[in-house]
């Protein structure tokens, strides 16, 4: 099992997974694993301590991927509480796995079709990295009959927004695949910006893949609106009492092709970025949509309040009930 964790996290830390949501099916499978796969309760408990650790490590932004971890160790909690065995604790976490999974499709789906009511036959819509909620967007867009033109920009390092553009243009949508540097140049073409999420702040503050900010404010600018289509599993919970969340920064080329033949210099490659509320007009979750000054009352609604632990108190804390249940 450790093998299987080091080789998620590696991917994950890499940025080889593009969509958050992908990142978050990827951590539900592997704490399913952690107890389908261990000895006992105890070695599953410290397995998914270590996952989450190691998750919140390599990619701190992925709000979405705690959140999941998060609901799958407290429901391993309960279970282990009420006296369940290994076998019957993995298999009502494959069962919940499973429903989570059905949940985010249908939470996406839900968002797209709200977003697509607020665009119109004919525009053209500006996008950057890679996001399942904003393919699902053109997905929706696409059965309703819309011609619509996408402008992608590349979203350099990694250069996700190639595999986006391809995407958006096998749907058959007419799609132009832009540098980074150009998309103020661009913009007096744009009817409206749609972009996905990473994360979202009780503030209403949007982190997604860096670059975002620029082309939010080059759409402030130009008097262009800013749509971010994200589920409610994408709101971080802590941001309500003030924690930040951490922006990696990737030191040396290894995302950056060609730069290694740089001599003397070094190399830093921020993945994401934060965008103000006051650069977005609204927020398109399966809850509706809202102003992103009305993200609190969206996080207090969702998770309650006070709000839940984070997702590596939680699983600090299974370890400590497993403990107690063997000692007992």
């Amino acid at each position: 099992m450790p093998g299987v964790l080091e080789e998620l996290l590696s991917s994950v830390g890499g940025f080889k997974i593009y969509s958050s949501t992908d990142v978050a099916l990827a951590v539900a499978d592997a704490v399913v694993k952690c107890f389908s796969e261990a000895e006992d309760l105890l070695e599953a408990a410290r397995s998914v301590l270590a996952l989450v650790e190691g998750l919140a490590r390599a990619r701190p932004t992925s709000v979405i991927s705690l959140n999941v971890a998060r609901r799958l160790v407290e429901k391993a909690e309960t279970l282990v509480k009420a006296g369940e065995p290994r076998e019957r604790v993995a298999e009502a976490l494959a069962a919940e796995s499973s429903a989570l999974k059905r949940e985010l499709e249908s939470s996406i789906a839900v968002a797209a079709a709200l977003g697509a009511r607020r665009v119109r036959d004919g525009s053209t819509l500006m996008t950057c990295s890679y996001s399942k909620s904003v393919k699902a967007l053109f997905s929706r867009l696409k059965s309703e009959g819309k011609r619509v033109r996408a402008i992608v920009a590349e979203s350099r390092p990694g250069g996700e927004g190639v595999a986006m553009a391809e995407e958006i243009s096998d749907m058959g949508f007419e799609t132009e695949l832009v540098v980074d540097s150009a998309v103020r140049f661009f913009m007096k073409d744009v009817d409206a910006v749609v972009v996905g999420a990473e994360a979202i702040a009780a503030n209403g503050a949007v982190i997604n893949k860096v670059g975002t900010s620029l082309i939010a404010l080059a759409a402030h600018e130009a008097r262009v609106r800013t749509f971010v289509i994200a589920t409610t599993h994408k709101f971080s919970t802590e941001t309500v009492f003030g924690e930040l969340v951490k922006l990696p920064v990737v030191e040396g080329t290894a995302l950056l092709p060609g730069l290694e033949r740089a001599k003397g210099v070094t190399a830093k490659c921020p993945l994401f970025d934060v965008t103000p509320p006051r650069y977005i007009d609204a927020i398109v979750t399966e809850k509706g949509v809202v102003a992103p000054e009305a993200a609190l009352l969206l996080v207090k609604e969702v998770y309650g309040w006070p709000s839940a632990p984070d997702a590596v108190s939680c699983a600090r804390r299974l370890v400590e009930v497993v403990e107690r249940a063997r000692a007992s």
